[in-house]
């Protein structure tokens, strides 16, 4: 039977650090992260290798994973009511734990259908949760408000619905930048971690301040305040319980969800689920601090990442390029080479002011752009022939990568004759 030794950088390593020594953010979630997983995590294919594999390690403190389902009977999780409170009352819940038919339901969906994400989540938080603690800690929230995340986007900063939420927090376009999450071609700070957990941590104070009830301000994290607003008019009542059948389907769902999810992060392994190995390189970064005019590509090329992969580990930007802000920007780094950053950066900051040059005077050279206002019904073929160009030659002009534009919206047009 195949049995593969996975050395888990999770002990060695914080989901982000930021480059000051003396930077309490970093101190503490390397120092929590070191006391959340074990030194070591072994994968086996079944559960009969777990003694083996102690006896052949001798590494007491080893969590094992596994990719095997545990199978109930009739798709159930055996917990009953008194077995669900006697589980939660060994943590210190600030959210209210209930249990009623509709969270158990939730619980058994959880625990059998969604098993296999189930155990992907479980190993998934140890790279997230250590973030989620400490800004939760700094809003003087409860703990569990970091499993709403899990049921919002299966901890995906690059998530996207339907109907346009995006990240771990699936924020709408218009409610981000209320909380001052900005959106534009460049960036979508939504899909940044640090700060769009910052933001649901001030919206969901807001609701909880509003209504003094952590359910109906997760309610109203789903539906929006009207709706709550509405469901305790029609139904004289302030919790969420008593206005749960005015409240829409989806929210109705939503918080038996949270509390299931709660539950079976907690005690999955009373149940004998085994987390599933998942090893993401993105999520073990180091970040650096770039001084305003630092290139991004340079940074790229001398810490030896090729840019593709460098975005990929810096979520909340669109194109590579880096979004200076006032003193400067926080770049995420691939762990092993963030040093290279630090041994390079006179180097870098020489070759991003070469690279700066070349920019202004190529840009010199080019054509002052005329601007074209978008008219109802109008698409780029329709303008490109109005303007004598071609499609392709728009869509470079003004960073259109589909073929959606909308009324009123201003496009460069450079003559091409």
């Amino acid at each position: 039977m195949n049995k593969y030794l996975i050395i888990s950088l999770l002990a060695a390593l914080p989901l982000c650090t930021l480059a000051g020594e003396n930077d309490s953010l970093s101190t503490t979630v390397y120092s929590d992260s070191t006391s959340l997983v074990a030194d070591s995590i072994y994968s086996v294919n079944d559960l009969a290798d777990i003694e083996e594999v102690v006896e052949l390690e001798n590494c007491d403190n080893a969590i094992y994973l596994s990719y095997d389902l545990t199978h109930f009977e009739y798709n159930k999780i055996p917990v009953d009511e008194d077995l669900f409170r006697s589980h939660v009352s060994t943590r210190d819940f600030q959210v209210s734990m209930d249990y009623n038919p509709l969270v158990k339901t939730q619980i058994d969906y959880f625990g059998t259908r969604w098993q296999t994400k189930l155990k992907e989540m479980v190993t998934k938080s140890q790279y997230f949760f250590p973030l989620y603690e400490e800004i939760l800690s700094e809003y003087n929230m409860p703990l569990e408000i970091k499993y709403l995340s899990i049921i919002e986007s299966g901890l995906n900063p690059y998530a996207r619905s339907r109907c346009g939420a995006v990240g771990a927090w699936q924020f709408m376009p218009a409610t981000g930048k209320i909380f001052d999450l900005e959106i534009n071609s460049k960036i979508d700070e939504r899909r940044s971690l640090e700060k769009s957990t910052r933001a649901a941590c001030i919206y969901l104070n807001q609701m909880h301040d509003q209504y003094g009830d952590w359910l109906v301000a997760l309610a109203s994290y789903n539906c929006g305040p009207g709706n709550v607003r509405k469901a305790m008019r029609l139904s004289g009542k302030s919790d969420f319980w008593g206005i749960y059948k005015y409240l829409p389907r989806e929210t109705q769902n939503y918080v038996p969800k949270f509390i299931a999810m709660t539950y079976m992060m907690n005690f999955y392994d009373e149940y004998g689920i085994v987390p599933s190995p998942y090893d993401n390189p993105l999520f073990q970064y180091q970040k650096v601090y770039c001084k305003e005019g630092l290139n991004f590509e340079v940074i790229a090329e001398m810490v030896g990442v090729k840019k593709a992969l460098l975005l990929q580990y810096n979520p909340e930007l669109k194109v590579a390029e880096i979004p200076y802000k006032g003193d400067g920007y926080e770049l995420n780094l691939p762990y092993d080479v963030s040093y290279l950053f630090y041994e390079n950066e006179e180097q870098i900051v020489a070759l991003s002011v070469i690279k700066e040059e070349e920019r202004k005077l190529e840009e010199a050279r080019r054509p002052t752009p005329r601007y074209y206002t978008v008219r109802r019904g109008e698409s780029l073929g329709v303008i490109a022939r109005k303007m004598n160009c071609s499609v392709s030659q728009l869509k470079q002009w003004n960073g259109i990568k589909g073929s959606l534009i909308y009324p009123n919206q201003r496009l460069k047009v450079y003559r091409t004759s």
